[in-house]
């Protein structure tokens, strides 16, 4: 009798034992299965918010009244309902160190041949597209907006320019493809908005975007932002 209760007692604490082992087993697998987790913006918002209220408060060029984002009349420079992450933007170094003529650029990180659309309506008074990534010339679509401003795309890939000398492009349109051409060091879209003349050096000024994430004091390094339809 005694014989028959520790067998019993032992083939339970088994079980028990290989079913333990075996949820431990089971989850390791499962968080170990699990898709990589990819970076994320520094700031997380709600894509219900359709207010679009939410948004990092960016550090800015000091000094800097900037312009009301709600009622900007510039839009992000790519394809609505998709997002890209801000690398180098107003005042954060490098070329786009305060005082220099780059300071209100910013970098949009995306990799060649991304879609770059007309941030703003205006005239293409230069286009540049004979170089090839990683080389020099910088290729770049300049638009004049009729107002003594012009923004600037650059490092455009190889003939990476859907536009000519010329044409009138309204907002949104498609006008070229992203690259790494000239000073790029690594693909990504130079976006920068000039006053009286697009030749370097030129007098960049500071703009928002009135169709993703509040953006007070512009775009913020280190965030991903979300084109919305406008």
């Amino acid at each position: 009798m005694l014989f028959s209760i520790i067998f019993i007692l032992k083939y339970s604490l088994k079980n028990i034992f290989s079913t333990v082992i075996l949820v431990s087993l089971t989850s390791l697998l499962f968080f170990s299965c699990s898709t990589p987790t990819k970076e994320k913006s520094k700031f997380i918002v709600n894509e219900d918010n359709l207010n679009y209220e939410e948004g990092p408060l960016a550090s800015g060029c000091p000094g800097i009244v900037y312009p009301d984002w709600k009622t900007s009349p510039y839009v992000l420079p790519y394809t609505v309902g998709t997002a890209y992450k801000i690398d180098l933007s107003n005042c954060s170094g490098s070329y786009h160190s305060e005082g220099r003529p780059d300071e209100f650029a910013i970098d949009f990180n995306m990799n060649i041949g991304t879609i770059i659309t007309a941030a703003r309506s205006g005239k293409v008074v230069h286009v540049e597209e004979s170089g090839f990534d990683e080389n020099h010339p910088n290729n770049l679509v300049v638009i004049d907006h009729g107002d003594n401003t012009f923004a600037e795309y650059m490092h455009l890939t190889n003939k990476g320019a859907f536009v000519e000398v010329g044409d009138y492009v309204e907002q949104g349109d498609e006008i070229g493809l992203s690259g790494s051409t000239g000073l790029a060091g690594y693909p990504h879209l130079h976006f920068v908005v000039t006053q009286n003349s697009w030749q370097w050096p030129y007098k960049s000024i500071p703009v928002t975007f009135s169709n993703t994430w509040s953006n007070e004091r512009s775009l913020a390094s280190g965030t991903i932002y979300k084109a919305f339809e406008y």
